[in-house]
């Protein structure tokens, strides 16, 4: 199809421990509500040039159907998630065109909300020590 796009999935270490919990196969879960979808392992497209990089999981799919993955995704995963558990999952989107604009691949990392982030730590943190020193200077008396 010359219309079809890679989507390659990027669990978080969160999200692959709820799969491997609820004994839950992602991808089979994806085929079964769309079954047009296919699933291949080929070499990661990302890889550095000359290397033949680590297999990975792909979704091949039309560029139409692109849209309906992410809330697909996100209902399989609170499907899954306990009862117990209050998790809010997200899907955060990459996208990356070739030059000559055959291929189009898209990555899709998904994650619960309570997850940090390292570069959002950090800038909470650095905010937090902002914010403290503002208000030491303007009530100098606590």
């Amino acid at each position: 199809m010359a219309d079809e796009v890679m989507v390659i999935l990027d669990l978080s270490e969160d999200a692959q421990t709820l799969l491997e919990q609820q004994d839950v196969n992602l991808y089979e879960e994806l085929q079964q509500e769309m079954p047009v979808l296919r699933v291949e392992n080929r070499p990661d497209p990302d890889a550095p040039a000359g290397s033949r990089g680590d297999p990975v999981t792909v979704i091949l799919a039309v560029s139409t159907l692109i849209g309906s993955l992410t809330p697909l995704i996100i209902r399989i995963f609170n499907q899954f998630t306990p009862p117990n558990r209050s998790r809010q999952w997200v899907v955060e989107e990459t996208e990356t065109r070739r030059p000559d604009g055959t291929t189009t691949i898209y990555r899709k990392h998904i994650r619960s909300s309570d997850e940090q982030r390292p570069w959002a730590s950090l800038l909470s943190r650095v905010g937090f020590l902002s914010c403290d020193r503002l208000r030491s200077r303007r009530n100098p008396i606590g």
